[in-house]
């Protein structure tokens, strides 16, 4: 489901899309006037919803940089134990590559659960956001409707 400034950003792009099909003062004074009709809608969210999408996207960021380094780290220990057999044929050495590896794969482990602990609690910051955000527009909408400014309609 897309958020309410990502269907602003792809209405802007269509905007701007087939824009170039009108001859050039046309499209400029749509352009001005579209876009900027777009940007006060952008404007006229709540700030929240503004701060909910920054928290979404740091978590989304957080969490590629955590798997990022996990497999960087696994990557590392299987080439480090594989240099280890390799140098060494006695099976002390192919041991302790081993037990480094299992280090690694329990610290990478470590790092993803870390990393989607903190995900998990993003994404509740945002969702009580999203439902701060949501429970501010129904009364805006009903004192709108008590005022008969907007008419009935299903929510």
């Amino acid at each position: 489901m897309e958020s309410a400034l990502e269907i602003l950003e792809r209405a802007e792009l269509v905007l701007r899309r087939h824009l170039s099909r009108l001859p050039t003062g046309q499209r400029q004074a749509i352009e001005q006037e579209v876009v900027g009709l777009l940007r006060m809608a952008r404007d006229a969210l709540p700030k929240e919803l503004h701060h909910a999408a920054w928290l979404l996207a740091e978590a989304e960021g957080t969490l590629a940089r955590a798997r990022e380094e996990a497999r960087r780290l696994i990557l590392d220990a299987q080439a480090h134990a594989r240099t280890v057999a390799g140098a060494a044929s006695a099976g002390p050495a192919v041991q302790r590559g081993e037990v480094l590896l299992d280090e690694v794969r329990r610290e990478a482990e470590r790092i993803r659960s870390g990393a989607d602990e903190y995900a998990a609690e993003v994404l509740q910051r945002l969702e009580t956001e999203l439902q701060r955000v949501l429970a501010t527009i129904r009364r805006g909408q009903e004192v709108l409707r008590a005022s008969g400014v907007m008419g009935r309609r299903d929510a």
